[in-house]
């Protein structure tokens, strides 16, 4: 009975274990992405947390994006596999903050919400207006772009 009971536990821990693979890669995801880090400075100073998207000139099915780190430096990921995809592409850079965030310190308090402000010229926010180009060939690629002076434009306006 006990190796009856043994079999069970082992092919019900083998069935759900299928269950939790992670998601395979895409076959039509390129295999020749080539690893790709872009510095993002303002008034040439390292630019933190802001989002860096690439917008292909020619067409590509996935998006590639990434996130700047304290020193400034996003590494590029396509469809959650590190790497852009070859070709030439607009830079997008944005980058919205907080400000007057007030969070409750007890259960009787109120917080504020606070208003959202973007940092980063609107001029790179948009396909349509960013000057920032990078081309991805098949070596790692590295491109450092500077975003000018920092801007506070309301979330809401743009």
């Amino acid at each position: 009975m006990k190796k009856y009971l043994l079999l069970i536990a082992c092919v019900l821990a083998s069935v759900s274990s299928l269950g939790c693979k992670d998601k395979s890669r895409p076959a039509d995801l390129p295999e020749d992405m080539s690893p790709c880090f872009v510095t993002i400075t303002q008034e040439g100073k390292p630019l933190e947390g802001a989002s860096v998207n690439f917008e292909y000139t020619t067409p590509v099915k996935y998006t590639t994006s990434g996130v700047t780190d304290a020193n400034g430096v996003a590494q590029m990921s396509t469809y959650g596999y590190g790497g852009a995809q070859i070709g030439t592409a607009k830079v997008v850079v944005t980058k919205m903050v907080t400000e007057g965030l007030v969070e409750a310190t007890d259960e009787d308090e109120e917080g504020s919400m606070g208003s959202d402000f973007y940092v980063v010229d609107a001029k790179y926010g948009s396909v349509d207006t960013t000057d920032l180009e990078i081309t991805v060939d098949s070596k790692e690629c590295k491109a450092t772009f500077d975003v000018g002076p920092a801007v506070h434009d309301p979330a809401g306006k743009r």
